[in-house]
């Protein structure tokens, strides 16, 4: 449910003027996230007629709708009917997703109430339990193959940390996302709010590190890697 919201974002949706709104609540444990305020989240949430206010407020301006969280699948009876109030406004919506719930991704899908759907492709598959805590790693692979069978805009994308992820970890995930439109890979980024700073480590992967994965991939055929930031 929603937590709070970001009036306005131009790099959340692509090419698109954006709000941006966090949702409360994730069934993973990343050690890297930066949301950990809302991976276990316990304060209040947010009334959110105060946002679709908003939206009316600033019709012509505002594009689309980005949700992310936390993770929005969790509550899909309010996700669906908070997405068909945007509908309702004739924005774009965009969803950031780890694919832990496939059936709720797939059901959004079949209604058309999607336009944009980022996923998370946290680690190789065998590392999730281990990286995340998540153990059905068949609900991961089912949103991939929704996502690449569906007509719609979408990217995978990891957060790339050293101390977790070796190249060939990233490399394991490129080939077997070859075929998806798009796969982003992101250097990340100490805050304080990192679920496990002793873990992830309090230093910025350094972008040379991204550049060996990159040119590794391109050299392999792998034509759809794409550094997150860079043009």
């Amino acid at each position: 449910m929603l937590v709070d919201f970001m009036k306005i974002s131009t790099v959340d949706y692509p090419k698109k003027i954006a709000a941006t709104c966090f949702f409360g609540g994730c069934n993973f444990s990343c050690p890297f996230c930066y949301n950990s305020q809302l991976v276990n989240f316990k304060g209040d949430f947010m009334d959110d007629s105060i946002f679709f206010e908003y939206l009316d407020k600033r019709k012509g301006i505002v594009d689309a709708v980005c949700i992310t969280g936390g993770e929005p699948t969790l509550n899909e009876k309010y996700l669906t009917e908070f997405i068909k109030k945007i509908k309702q406004r004739d924005l774009l919506v965009k969803l950031d997703t780890n694919g832990s719930r496939p059936e709720v991704l797939q059901k959004l899908l079949k209604e058309n109430l999607l336009d944009y759907v980022a996923m998370d492709i946290k680690a190789p598959l065998r590392k999730y339990p281990e990286l995340t805590g998540f153990k059905d790693i068949k609900k991961i692979e089912e949103s991939v193959n929704l996502l690449i069978n569906s007509q719609i805009d979408y990217e995978f994308r990891t957060t790339v940390n050293k101390n977790l992820h070796t190249i060939e970890d990233i490399l394991e995930i490129a080939r077997w996302l070859k075929n998806a439109k798009l796969y982003v890979i992101k250097p990340y980024k100490y805050t304080p709010d990192v679920l496990d700073s002793k873990l992830c480590g309090i230093q910025d992967l350094e972008m040379e590190y991204l550049h060996q994965i990159y040119n590794r991939a391109k050299r392999e055929g792998i034509n759809n890697i794409k550094i997150g930031g860079e043009l």
